[in-house]
């Protein structure tokens, strides 16, 4: 065969090459979500737990495991999901020690009573952990 066929045969190959691979992996896999989508979802799984509740705003942790959902009443309710468990509380302000954590995005919350919700938390921002422990100091 001639060199020119099989140049063009080397950048068919190539162009089809792309499109197969190269262009998979720039699309988001299905099992990742975004932020706003994981929010969304905990917010209706506590709406399904609490279905009087109006939730105002949500801020999930940078595992997007635990949800901390402010209210419309000024309540304050959290969603966890660990190991295809989910629940769901509304806080109470004498069920919990609040504590800042090293890094400046972290909370540690502990709940004597329900382990389950405890744990050290970390956040997206400063600004998330600032908002949260707001919300759950200013709980009603």
């Amino acid at each position: 065969m001639e060199t020119w066929v099989w140049l063009l045969i080397a950048v068919a190959v190539a162009i089809a090459a792309y499109y197969i691979f190269g262009r998979a992996k720039a699309q988001k896999p299905d099992d990742e979500f975004s932020v706003d989508e994981a929010n969304g979802w905990a917010s209706r799984e506590f709406s399904r737990s609490y279905p009087d509740s109006n939730v105002a705003a949500v801020i999930g942790d940078t595992e997007i495991e635990t949800f901390f959902l402010r209210l419309s009443d000024g309540k304050v309710g959290i969603y966890r999901s660990r190991r295809g468990k989910g629940q769901a509380i509304i806080v109470s302000q004498s069920d919990y020690r609040l504590r800042a954590l090293p890094e400046a995005n972290g909370l540690q919350v502990d709940y004597p009573e329900n382990d389950f919700f405890s744990g050290n938390y970390h956040f997206r921002s400063e600004q998330d952990a600032a908002d949260v422990s707001t919300w759950m100091l200013n709980a009603r």
